[in-house]
């Protein structure tokens, strides 16, 4: 009877370290796999809405957009009024005091370069995620 539990404790903890071992080679391959199909998260990471099956190019960094006028127009001012619509001072905080950024801004935000460029930063990770240029009507998102 002895040797019974024995197997029987070795059994189901075989059991439950196959199953940690398959979730975590799950978890491990699932970034991979979010990056290899599709970009359909991109539009929600963003904050913009536009066509984000039509990809023009993409490698293991960066995925790119050739958008027509009309969405390059609506992406514009759908940048535009998420800039109006955050604090104006959140940009020159941020370049001037970096240790006080995550209590007091937000996670990410676009930033108007010039006239014809804006970007996208990730505040946590200080990582540039996207570019929109209107001068070529074009959307780079850095995975």
């Amino acid at each position: 009877m002895n040797t019974f539990w024995v197997i029987l404790i070795i059994i189901v903890v075989a059991i439950i370290l196959l199953i940690l071992f398959f979730l975590f080679i799950v978890w491990g391959i699932s970034k991979g796999i979010r990056n290899k199909f599709g970009p359909e998260w991109i539009p929600a990471e963003l904050r913009i809405m536009f066509n984000h099956i039509d990809v023009d190019l993409e490698d293991r960094r960066v995925i790119k957009y050739l958008l027509s006028d009309y969405d390059a127009r609506e992406i514009t001012f759908q940048i535009n009024s998420q800039i109006n619509n955050e604090n104006p001072h959140i940009i020159e905080e941020l370049e001037h005091n970096r240790n006080s950024f995550p209590q007091r801004f937000p996670e990410s935000f676009w930033r108007k370069i010039n006239d014809k460029t804006y970007e996208f930063w990730q505040v946590d990770s200080n990582k540039l995620k996207a570019t929109f240029s209107t001068m070529n009507n074009e959307l780079i998102y850095y995975k």
